[in-house]
């Protein structure tokens, strides 16, 4: 959250919309908010690593989704509205 944090500023909501874990490493693509995606590489090997983040725009990264992934979207910015009106 640290990593996110230097990147994005304050943060009212992160949702993992997904996780895969990899050999080496482990990468999450998360909902930063209402309007950006993180898709964040953390290793497995070397805990001091840095993880290595890659940032899109919401409408950028929403072309091509599958079906899936567009419900599990839709859920986690509903909930992220509802945590942005309750402050």
């Amino acid at each position: 959250m640290k990593a996110l944090r230097n990147i994005f500023g304050e943060i009212k909501s992160a949702y993992i919309l997904n996780w895969t874990p990899e050999q080496g490493e482990d990468i999450f693509t998360i909902l930063i908010d209402l309007d950006k995606i993180a898709k964040v590489e953390i290793s497995r090997v070397n805990n001091s690593e840095a993880p290595i983040i890659e940032t899109f725009k919401l409408k950028d990264f929403q072309k091509g989704l599958s079906k899936v992934f567009q419900i599990k979207l839709a859920v986690a910015i509903d909930l992220a509205k509802k945590d942005h009106q309750n402050g």
